[in-house]
């Protein structure tokens, strides 16, 4: 009841926080809005031990064998793409060492907690981005469907939302898809879909080594904040997704005709090799 309790509280601050657009678990948590992935460990006083001193390095050591227990677990489960999650994409030993040697790699965050029943309880984070570059090599190599033009014959189909804005002046500086109300999900590497289900962006049009440190796309809760992000800041094209894609709900499709003006602004400011990307959701 008390880990509980815990949890409940853990919850209700992170999911409160700005940056935090991800999953709260009871023992962990993944975090696509600062890119970390987080697990708690609860470590107990062994019975034969001789001294305080080495009941407390016991528990710490124990705790933190739990921590990164918890962390495989979560990590785990953190949808690569929207039809993958890192389980999935583990499909040889080499990857698996690799994904398992960057959770051995995480480090403590904030000090140890000393319960009333003598236990210890700590939490160990590793960064995403160590995960992305294990994991992201896969994706370079994914055939890339390359989107031709705005004036497909279904372009009539489906138009710009009335809320989708065009920058009044200057550059493009990124580019912003509202996902809001549509269930969209976070993932390491999302796509951006054109109605006729041709890749506007995805795989291959970025570099691995950028894409792992800063994201395929960053997120955000509202538009102001998405526009006050770094990477987009500025004057970004903002447009509206139309419906989801995939079974973890992480790829947007947008209208034809919104395609060829997000086409058109990577061409003129190389906004996808780039990563300059922003989608907003729930």
């Amino acid at each position: 009841m008390k880990y509980l309790s815990i949890f409940y509280l853990l919850a209700s601050i992170m999911i409160a926080q700005d940056n935090f657009i991800g999953d709260v678990f009871e023992k962990g948590s993944i975090n696509y809005g600062d890119r970390t992935i987080q697990a708690i460990g609860i470590g107990f006083i062994p019975e034969n031990v001789i001294n305080a001193g080495q009941a407390r390095r016991s528990a710490m050591r124990i705790a933190k064998q739990d921590a990164l227990r918890q962390l495989i677990e979560i990590v785990n489960g953190v949808n690569v793409t929207s039809e993958t999650t890192v389980s999935g994409a583990m499909f040889d030993d080499m990857i698996k060492t690799q994904v398992q040697g960057a959770i051995r790699g995480a480090r403590r965050v904030g000090q140890p907690s000393y319960l009333s029943d003598t236990s210890v309880e700590v939490t160990y984070e590793v960064k995403m981005a160590d995960i992305s570059r294990v994991l992201l090599p896969m994706a370079d190599s994914a055939p890339t469907l390359q989107y031709g033009t705005a004036n497909s014959t279904n372009a009539t189909a489906a138009t710009s939302s009335s809320t989708a804005a065009q920058p009044t002046s200057g550059g493009v500086t990124g580019i912003i898809i509202d996902g809001t109300g549509l269930g969209l999900r976070p993932a390491m590497s999302p796509r951006i879909l054109n109605q006729d289900g041709s890749v506007v962006y995805g795989p291959g049009q970025y570099s691995r080594d950028y894409a792992a440190s800063n994201g395929v796309v960053g997120y955000a809760k509202t538009l102001d904040q998405a526009k006050n992000d770094p990477r987009v800041q500025g004057n970004p094209l903002i447009l509206r997704g139309t419906s989801i894609f995939g079974s973890s709900a992480a790829d947007i499709t947008i209208s034809n005709t919104d395609a060829g003006k997000a086409s058109s602004a990577d061409g003129l400011a190389s906004l996808f090799s780039n990563c300059r990307v922003m989608f907003v959701l729930d």
